[in-house]
């Protein structure tokens, strides 16, 4: 989609609320804001936009919930929640499932969108699309967040003068992992970690409390909830991988790459929508931790979002610039430069694991053509 494409777009069907240049093309912000469209995606988008997500119902996913309509219901025998695909309080004459990731979906997401093609797009990191080019490859068409959250963490207590990763695993014996991260390969390459501290038997328990190790989680969970353990609150520190050079982008919203052709005039329309709600979730996030949470409880797992959890990652996600522009003004984009530093590290590192790992540059799995550039993060 061509930049006048775009314009041309939020000047006719004012589909997408946002700080608008001048339609005219002066470049002046008038500060106005666009009406959105009623049933502007009915007849071009999917009649459901089914959005296959990596893991629970949670704040990360705040700006795909953000889409959801008032009447919003989730099931726990499906792992889905549906309402009417709804901008800014109008509904766009669709409907949108938001399907749970993790145990609900016992396969990987790529997996996942190869044999349902009911999912019209899906939650794939850098790596996993370099990982899964040959056999089933995925472009990602907007990144909703900047920063991958994922981090490692320690107790702060056991470890008081350490500045960083670097120094607590010179003290401690494991590194608790899950499985085999390409993440954790490339430390070890960097002789951050040694490779017989790594374990891989990490089953996502809050281990500080028992042991004085360090393991994975995110920013914007594990460190509120060791703070406000019932057995006391553990002050937990932690490095993230992107600081320390694994600077994969986490989340971002993908599709099959032979769906590409067909799915372009939804996406058109689409994903500035997606933009915008993220903003939207970040700047009121009530409404729509409601909803996640509301999933959460009908879903009736282990997995437990309550409503301090839900606030912290907010605020956890603007104060560590994990949602933000990069270094572009444009909000949600996959910078081209970044990706393909990216690819020349992570693609070593998974060959070594043992995986054919196709030699592509960020143009086989980024296109940025179907964001509105009008929309930046002012946070």
């Amino acid at each position: 989609m061509k930049l006048s494409s775009v314009t041309r777009y939020v000047c006719a069907l004012s589909a997408t609320a946002l700080i608008l240049a001048s339609c005219g093309g002066s470049g002046e912000s008038d500060n106005t804001t666009a009406t959105p469209k009623t049933g502007a995606l009915a007849g071009i988008c999917p009649d459901a936009v089914v959005v296959q997500t990596d893991w629970f119902p949670e704040a990360e996913h705040g700006g795909i919930y953000e889409l959801l309509g008032p009447d919003a219901t989730s099931s726990k025998d499906t792992g889905a929640t549906t309402g009417t695909l709804t901008f800014q309080g109008v509904d766009q004459g669709v409907q949108l499932q938001i399907r749970a990731g993790g145990p609900f979906l016992q396969t990987p997401v790529v997996t996942a969108m190869y044999q349902d093609d009911a999912i019209t797009m899906g939650y794939v990191g850098t790596d996993v699309a370099l990982t899964r080019y040959i056999d089933a490859p995925t472009i990602a068409v907007f990144n909703p967040l900047n920063i991958n959250p994922q981090v490692v963490l320690w107790n702060k207590a056991n470890h008081p003068t350490a500045q960083g990763l670097a120094d607590v695993a010179k003290s401690v014996e494991s590194i608790f992992v899950y499985g085999d991260p390409a993440w954790a390969r490339y430390f070890v390459a960097q002789g951050i970690l040694k490779k017989d501290q790594v374990d891989s038997n990490y089953k996502g328990n809050l281990l500080l409390a028992t042991e004085d190790a360090a393991h994975q989680g995110f920013a914007t969970s594990e460190p509120y909830k060791y703070a406000n353990l019932d057995t006391g609150a553990i002050d937990a520190g932690y490095t993230l991988i992107h600081d320390l050079g694994w600077n994969s982008y986490a989340q971002n919203l993908a599709i099959r790459a032979d769906r590409l052709e067909s799915l372009s005039p939804c996406l058109e329309l689409l994903v500035p929508m997606m933009q915008q709600a993220q903003l939207d979730f970040i700047a009121a996030p009530d409404r729509t931790n409601a909803i996640i949470k509301a999933a959460v409880v009908a879903y009736d797992s282990w997995w437990t979002q309550t409503d301090g959890d839900l606030a912290n990652c907010v605020a956890q996600l603007q104060a560590l610039n994990i949602i933000g522009n990069g270094d572009t003004p444009l909000f949600g984009d996959l910078e081209e430069s970044r990706v393909n530093d990216f690819l020349g590290k992570a693609t070593p590192i998974l060959r070594e694991q043992g995986l054919e790992i196709a030699d592509i540059t960020a143009t086989n799995i980024v296109n940025n053509d179907f964001l509105n550039p009008d929309i930046s993060y002012q946070g």
